[in-house]
């Protein structure tokens, strides 16, 4: 992305504003010079900035890079927001297909509802157990 490409708009609504600019200077009587296009702001012995000088190009420069910075900014956020979303959700997403095949499985087998909600039961107990087994484990 080249930041220093202006179009032919912006560049005819730039050269408005200048010439509006000098208009304005003539009319208070200051003494008028030709704009600069690609001046660096101008320094006094004094370090300081002078006023006068300004350029369009790197005031543009300064919000297309504030502008990308917090565009990169948003992009990490969303990326992290992204993984984390993943970690929680495949494995989720994996446990409600394992439940709905399994479920599907008892009723092509002929279970009712009933018997499908007992053997889900079944499942959850034995997840329990294994749960402690591993607790049990790890503490000893």
């Amino acid at each position: 992305m080249d930041l220093f490409l202006e179009t032919p708009r912006q560049q005819a609504e730039r050269m408005l504003r200048q010439q509006q600019r000098l208009m304005e200077m003539q009319m208070q009587g200051a003494a008028v010079q030709p704009p600069v296009q690609n001046a660096a702001p101008a320094v006094s012995s004094a370090d300081e900035v002078d006023p006068g000088a300004y350029s369009v190009q790197q005031d543009s420069y300064a919000q297309e890079l504030a502008f990308d910075k917090r565009r990169a900014r948003r992009r990490r956020w969303t990326q992290r927001l992204r993984t984390l979303a993943m970690i929680v959700l495949i494995p989720l997403g994996l446990a409600a297909i394992f439940l709905a095949s399994y479920a599907l499985t008892c009723i092509l087998n002929g279970a009712s509802p009933s018997e499908v909600l007992e053997h889900l039961a079944v499942l959850g107990q034995r997840l329990s157990d294994v749960v402690a087994t591993i607790r049990a484990g790890w503490e000893s």
